[in-house]
């Protein structure tokens, strides 16, 4: 084993749940910080239009089926999920069995990001186009033998149509089913920050952005971070210096004053994501001269707003801060920006970086261990290594342009504590280290999210015009719209 640490044992929740840790100390650095305001996080409400289609006089599943009856029944499970479904407004709820009764429940459908319908019979495919013709997205919630509408919807969609078919026996599927439509909607609200400094940049990234999603991407100066970075309270710094040190397991190299100054730079991103509404930062760290000027690395401030569900992301990569939020939206976790060093001895990928959120699951659930660790490429400031949860599955992903969505799957084997490489390590199988190896295209950072997001990517990216390609399993040597730049750059 290549881990030095005392290892910890992990016990796992009920299925779809969060992971708890044995870890027993007090858990406070990602907790959320009361000075952002709550809706900068949960953003406003997704408004989804509910509609229950069904067919009088039934056939199947049953000439005796209650239509009326299964709609209660729904009802009783949006109840019991309302706490998860806490960001959405349900709009509607008819029960439709009539072309005439659509038309009428149609007319409450407006100004709604997505279409629920909940399908309950046979014989309702003209109900489902009519839906379509609304122009939002749709996705199908069917519990078995509810119908054979399926049948129609791979049709529908190489038709270039906006649906989804979500069937399952589990209502919990609710919540999973409506998500790509919520992160669409909070793709249009976000606001990103991104700091490149001496860094060229693509002056067409950001506009593109902006018509793809509507996400908007505002360009700040050094000046900018640094004045509030000298504005921030000394007494608010040394709370929150005293908050790293008191939950690490370990402090190496840093010294108080270190983390003091990588403390009151996490405030200053912080105040000026307050005071510009926004949603992610993304900052130039190692090109910038922090250090130089005596100001902190960044790290442990990325760490700390990934942790609460606001991306920080490191070296002005803006496609990994993309990247970030799409999964943020998608499936609530937060990312680990990474530079991938790939073993064909064992098929693995090793994912490394000076920075990574504590809270993997979300910013509800457990932190990982962390030692606070000088920056490994120049032995300065404060980074992090987290002990992230051996057996995890996770997602490797990367937006490339406004239309490509590089993805893949792994599990976490091994979180190496060694003196090569980035600070926090995770080693993880993969379909095919070789290929992947050969195919790599388009930068060298990737972005690892816990869990297997392939179907959440995937119903994603139909709705967002997106074509996902997974790395180390597809040929990706002649996809238009990949950069094969032969320079390493994130």
């Amino acid at each position: 084993m290549t881990d030095g640490l005392n290892r910890r044992q992990f016990i796992g929740a009920s299925s779809g749940a969060l992971a708890l840790g044995a870890f027993s100390r007090s858990r406070g650095v990602g907790q959320a910080d009361p000075k952002i305001p709550v809706e900068l996080i949960r953003g406003t409400k997704t408004r989804i239009g509910k509609v229950y289609i069904g067919r009088k006089p039934g056939s199947w599943p049953t000439p005796a089926q209650n239509l009326e009856e299964e709609v209660k029944e729904y009802e009783k499970a949006f109840a019991a999920l309302a706490p998860q479904m806490a960001d959405i407004e349900f709009v509607g709820g008819d029960l439709v069995v009539t072309s005439e009764a659509l038309n009428a429940a149609k007319t409450k459908l407006t100004n709604v990001d997505g279409i629920l319908i909940l399908h309950l019979s046979l014989g309702t495919g003209h109900l489902i186009n009519s839906l379509l013709e609304l122009g939002v997205p749709v996705v199908v919630f069917a519990r078995p033998y509810a119908g054979h509408e399926w049948h129609i919807i791979a049709s529908m969609q190489r038709q270039g149509k906006k649906i989804e078919m979500y069937p399952s026996s589990d209502y919990r599927d609710l919540v999973r089913a409506v998500r790509p439509i919520c992160a669409l909607r909070r793709l249009k609200e976000a606001r990103v920050l991104w700091l490149p400094g001496n860094r060229k940049v693509d002056e067409a990234y950001a506009p593109a952005i902006k018509k793809k999603f509507g996400t908007t991407i505002e360009t700040i100066s050094l000046d900018d971070l640094t004045h509030c970075y000298e504005a921030a309270d000394k007494d608010e710094v040394a709370e929150e210096a005293l908050r790293w040190k008191k939950n690490a397991r370990k402090i190496v190299e840093p010294s108080d004053e270190e983390i003091a100054r990588s403390a009151r730079m996490y405030l200053a991103m912080r105040d000026l994501m307050i005071a510009r509404k926004a949603h992610a930062i993304t900052i130039n760290c190692l090109g910038s001269g922090l250090i130089q000027k005596g100001e902190g690395y960044p790290c442990l401030g990325f760490s700390r707003l990934s942790s609460m569900g606001l991306p920080g992301v490191c070296e002005a990569d803006i496609k990994s801060t993309m990247t970030s939020l799409i999964f943020q939206y998608l499936v609530n976790k937060a990312g680990f920006v990474t530079d991938p060093v790939i073993d064909l001895s064992n098929n693995t990928v090793t994912h490394a970086h000076c920075v990574a959120p504590l809270r993997m699951d979300g910013p509800d659930g457990p932190e990982c261990e962390y030692i606070i660790r000088s920056h490994l490429e120049d032995f300065k400031g404060c980074s992090l290594y987290v002990k992230m949860r051996k057996g995890q599955p996770i997602s490797m992903a990367r937006l490339i342009g406004d239309n490509i969505m590089l993805f893949s799957t792994g599990q976490i084997i091994d979180t190496p504590y060694v003196e090569r490489g980035c600070r926090t390590k995770i080693t993880t199988t993969v379909a095919n280290a070789r290929k992947m190896m050969e195919d790599w295209s388009c930068g060298l950072h990737r972005v690892i999210f816990y869990g297997d997001h392939s179907t959440d990517i995937r119903r994603f990216a139909r709705f967002a015009g997106l074509k996902v390609l997974e790395e180390g399993v597809d040929d990706l040597q002649s996809v238009p719209g990949l950069e094969w730049n032969p320079v390493v750059h994130p």
